[in-house]
């Protein structure tokens, strides 16, 4: 499929595509990034389209299947920006901003930041997690341990202690 093919998509299906993100998503921001994700979906996935469903079905479908994906991932932030900002302070120390907490993360290897997400972020059964990771649930437990230990040494640093979960801040509040 030529360039050309997708300009006269998307110039007569910009609309439509307009209306269905704006049943997902309610900021201004938020449906242009989602209507650009669309539309780089439809690009891609161009080639493949073979014709056998009307060209609206086939965007219909791509748009609200990306428009799905785009409010869970949204959905997923926003939650974990809740775990963050609701860490428990021990010392009277203002929090830092949210963004600021994002540093910590990233001091986990990929395996431990997998680990911490599944479990913390959407809530999932440790056994789950060893199913999706492929590694023996003792290894998921220690991945935890270790990671909510880097997280907490992270935030710790600017003298505050930062707690993620009741079990963790006595035990751990004199490291």
């Amino acid at each position: 499929m030529a360039d050309s093919e997708f300009t006269l998509i998307y110039d007569n299906h910009k609309e439509m595509v307009w209306r269905l993100i704006s049943r997902y998503v309610f900021t201004r921001e938020d449906r242009e990034d989602l209507f650009q994700e669309v539309f780089l979906n439809v690009h891609a996935a161009l080639p493949k389209f073979r014709g056998e469903a009307k060209i609206e079905t086939w965007l219909y479908r791509i748009t609200v299947n990306t428009a799905i994906n785009y409010v869970k991932m949204q959905n997923r932030s926003r939650k974990l920006q809740q775990i963050l900002a609701n860490l428990k302070i021990i010392e009277d120390c203002p929090p830092p901003e949210i963004d600021d907490l994002s540093a910590p993360l990233a001091k986990l290897n990929p395996t431990q930041r997998m680990v911490i997400l599944l479990a913390d972020v959407e809530d999932r059964p440790l056994e789950e997690i060893a199913s999706i990771a492929g590694m023996p649930l003792g290894t998921v437990k220690s991945n935890l341990h270790r990671s909510r230990e880097i997280i907490k040494k992270e935030v710790k640093k600017d003298g505050s202690i930062f707690v993620l979960h009741p079990e963790f801040e006595t035990r751990n509040a004199e490291s």
